[in-house]
């Protein structure tokens, strides 16, 4: 191939791909205006565009709406890109006039911290190591009846991929049989859905891949990392200085703040939450001392239940079995109280620290 043929096909293909490109942001442009958009968001998602939105419009027919990320340029609005088939509305088994699919918000995004969606709409504030600061479309799954879990996919600026892409998905449980709080949170770093561009999301397939990726998590299947919520550690922070100080009508007031309906067993049964909510495999010792608060606050039911499996996951943890047997003993289970009292001097004398058992577990079992 001489070079003059080189030079002249370079050429041809420089001028296809810029007649494309203004082509298409004439098309967008046009388009535009067209649509009728549903909802509109403030967003600054890539840096050095002005005015940047992100638009929800009604795609013209039954399938589903679209998804546009909406910028400034030569004087007027412009699509920068666009996500055709992020927001289908997908056939449930429950009515024919309603749709499954994904609830769309953007979220300011802060170091170290995740902001999630539960069932009821609710955001909440989640500690997570890997955020980053910087607007979020997050994408929360909605599922007719399915009060007990959603999922939140999160598409945030990728300075490397130089793209809007999924950085992070989470599965949020809630509390189904009572007030549909958020239980726990899992972030699932390892998936199919992470770095997939915003424009090239598919929601129909992501959907169900989301129902196959909960199986998963719920059978130990794949890698998750459970997070600690912002509000509850503030609370029990405030609760463990109420204790240390002594003061037990604060110690009651903030840890009938961590229970559902304000700890009321009648309503909301401490078995159908407070192993999800507090209890942390990988940090038992902090899952140890939440039980430890609850007994001292005088919520028995609820320290029995998370203590029972504190000690299940850490056999060897002598002082949780003492905190479990305080529990039962408050609660007027006394035979259950003298069988833990006796499991926890037993650990204590294996491990040489017989001196440091407390006078009351000899007098109690």
């Amino acid at each position: 191939m001489s070079s003059l043929f080189r030079k002249v096909r370079v050429v041809f293909i420089l001028f296809f791909m810029l007649g494309n490109s203004l082509a298409w942001a004439a098309q967008d442009s046009d388009a535009l205006s067209e649509w009728k958009v549903i909802k509109e968001f403030d967003v600054e998602l890539i840096s050095n565009l002005n005015r940047q939105k992100l638009l929800v419009l009604d795609g013209g027919d039954s399938s589903g709406r679209i998804l546009a990320l909406v910028a400034e340029k030569d004087g007027k609005q412009s699509i920068i890109s666009k996500a055709p088939f992020a927001l289908p509305n997908i056939k449930n088994d429950y009515s024919p006039a309603s749709f499954d699919g994904f609830d769309v918000s953007v979220v300011h995004g802060a170091e170290k911290l995740v902001s999630i969606t539960g069932v009821q709409g609710e955001d909440t504030l989640y500690n997570y190591a890997p955020s980053k600061s910087g607007d979020i479309v997050n994408l929360a799954t909605k599922e007719d009846g399915n009060a007990e879990s959603n999922f939140n996919i999160q598409f945030q600026y990728d300075a490397l991929l130089k793209k809007v892409v999924v950085t992070k998905v989470l599965l949020v449980n809630s509390n189904s049989e009572c007030d549909r709080s958020v239980m726990s949170v899992y972030a699932l770093p390892l998936n199919k859905l992470m770095s997939v561009p915003f424009e090239q999301f598919d929601g129909a397939k992501a959907f169900e891949y989301l129902k196959k990726l909960r199986l998963d998590v719920n059978a130990a299947q794949i890698n998750s990392e459970k997070l600690f919520s912002v509000s509850v550690i503030s609370n029990f922070e405030k609760a463990l200085a109420a204790f240390k100080v002594g003061d037990k009508e604060k110690l009651k007031e903030l840890v009938g703040a961590m229970l559902a309906e304000g700890g009321s067993s009648d309503s909301c049964a401490p078995d159908s939450y407070i192993v999800e909510k507090y209890y942390y495999p990988r940090m038992a010792g902090w899952s140890n001392d939440v039980g430890f608060l609850f007994s001292e606050a005088g919520y028995y039911a609820e320290a029995i239940e998370l203590l029972k499996m504190v000690v299940s996951g850490a056999p060897d943890r002598a002082v949780a079995y003492l905190n479990l047997a305080d529990a039962y003993w408050g609660a007027s289970f006394k035979e259950l109280s003298a069988e833990n009292y006796k499991k926890y001097s037993a650990l204590m004398q294996q491990s040489g620290r017989s001196t440091k058992i407390p006078k009351r577990v000899g007098e109690r079992s």
